[in-house]
């Protein structure tokens, strides 16, 4: 299975981690005969983190606190869908999942990056060969939840009608040139007006890092993600236009617009992503009711919800 280890990296959700060593760990839940301890939620956390290129040491303390809280209910959802499926492994389960699992841990542990991680951690096969697994579990949790709801269909298109402002489109591609000096960007926009690369010129000439070396491009981007003075230029270019010297706060900036939309979304073209949204929700619920139904028992004040 190529690139398995990469495509997984790209899953946003929530997958559980055991503890590693034989130190008696402080537990923290009891799912049935299932356990969450401190080590598991520390790994989880370090884990999600790297993954998601979070750095835990910038997040202030009261917001790492909420931030393993919720994080130890997601460990607690998934423990209880896995034991849901108690008995249907070989449903859920594809026939070539232990081989698929050994190319996902050999893929792991030839990336550089990744295995530094892993060592530095101490996060074992047995937490990696969990996350694993745990995917599966969850996609069929997930497709089952779907495959119960007759009529998604009609919901999807009554929330496209409902939200259908958020579906609207006002962005521009742009790419720009900064610069520190006023004069040296009225000689380089004259270059540009003359018909010199406007690309070949942010690489010689522009001082933002980011951009330079791809020609400035700066992608796309709606309205307020740029400093007013800029987004207003920018806004008011139409593709293939270059504005005059723009100043702002960072520099004097040349801006070339290479494309702009305005308009809505069609419902096809966000369908999938609000039945995946609706689905979500839906999911939450069950999971919810899912858990009333299993023995969920807190063994620390520190993480027991105020209400559950």
């Amino acid at each position: 299975m190529k690139k398995i280890f990469a495509v997984l990296l790209l899953v946003v959700m929530v997958f559980g981690l055991s503890a590693c060593g034989e130190e008696k760990e402080t537990e923290l839940v009891h799912i049935g005969d299932s356990v969450i301890t401190q080590t598991d939620l520390d790994q989880y956390i370090e884990f999600a983190a790297f993954l998601q290129g979070v750095d835990l040491e910038q997040i202030p303390e009261d917001s790492l606190a909420t931030i393993k809280q919720q994080m130890l209910e997601d460990m607690i959802s998934l423990d209880c869908i896995e034991q849901y499926y108690a008995g249907k492994e070989a449903e859920i389960l594809p026939d070539t999942v232990e081989e698929d699992l050994q190319s996902f841990l050999d893929e792991a542990k030839s990336t550089d990056t990744v295995s530094d991680y892993l060592t530095e951690k101490n996060i074992s096969d047995e937490t990696l060969t969990k996350f694993y697994y745990d995917q599966y579990y969850k996609d069929a949790y997930l497709k089952e939840v779907q495959a119960g709801m007759s009529d998604l269909e009609q919901q999807a298109q009554d929330y496209y009608t409902a939200n259908k402002e958020s579906f609207k489109v006002d962005e521009v591609t742009a790419s720009h040139i900064l610069l520190e000096d006023e004069a040296l960007a009225n000689e380089i926009l004259d270059k540009i007006k003359a018909g010199a690369d406007f690309a070949a010129l942010a690489k010689e000439y522009s001082i933002d890092t980011g951009t330079k070396d791809n020609g400035g491009s700066l992608g796309s981007f709606g309205r307020g993600k740029m400093v007013t003075e800029f987004e207003n230029a920018a806004f008011a270019l139409e593709p293939g236009e270059v504005s005059d010297v723009v100043q702002t706060q960072y520099g004097y900036h040349i801006i070339k617009v290479t494309d702009k939309e305005n308009r809505t979304k069609t419902y096809e073209d966000v369908r999938d992503d609000i039945i995946s949204t609706i689905v979500n929700t839906e999911a939450q619920v069950k999971i919810q009711e899912l858990e009333s139904t299993m023995d969920i028992e807190y063994l620390t004040d520190d993480y027991a919800p105020k209400a559950k």
